[in-house]
């Protein structure tokens, strides 16, 4: 909010009081100021909007740098986003057969699934593997 809305919520007394206005102003801008850093910390912390050395920082919080991907340390932002959100998703996953859908949706976006009714199922990724292929997926060819 800006400080100017605040001003209009002090009474009509003390609006002619400039000395007053002047020490409310200068505390409200600065409550206002900081407002907007507190606003602004989210993303800055979000492995969605996060690049280059503060992705990697963001990483190395959970354990998790470039150099695991497929693609080294060489692997693009988005690519390792990419990585990042395959990896949360499996430390995220319960463990049962419901939830394999929603690991499979962060790893391989536009994929699809057929349970081919003997305990394997069948996973096509729809637009190709990402570049760095989440440990754990296994390419059967044939």
């Amino acid at each position: 909010m800006q400080t100017e809305y605040y001003i209009t919520l002090f009474p009509g007394a003390t609006r002619n009081k400039p000395r007053f206005m002047a020490l409310a102003e200068a505390i409200l801008r600065q409550v206002t100021d900081l407002q907007e850093v507190v606003g602004a910390i989210p993303a800055a912390f979000s492995f969605v909007s996060a690049e280059g050395k503060m992705l990697d920082l963001l990483a190395e919080s959970v354990g998790l740098s470039r150099a695991d991907t497929s693609a080294g340390v060489n692997c693009t932002d988005a690519q390792f986003r990419e990585y990042l959100a395959a990896k949360l998703a499996l430390w995220g996953w319960d463990g049962t057969n419901e939830g394999v859908p929603a690991v499979l949706a962060a790893g391989l976006p536009g994929r699809t699934e057929n349970d081919n009714g003997n305990g394997t199922v069948t996973v096509s990724p729809g637009t190709g593997l990402p570049a760095p292929v989440p440990a754990g997926i296994r390419m059967i060819n044939g």
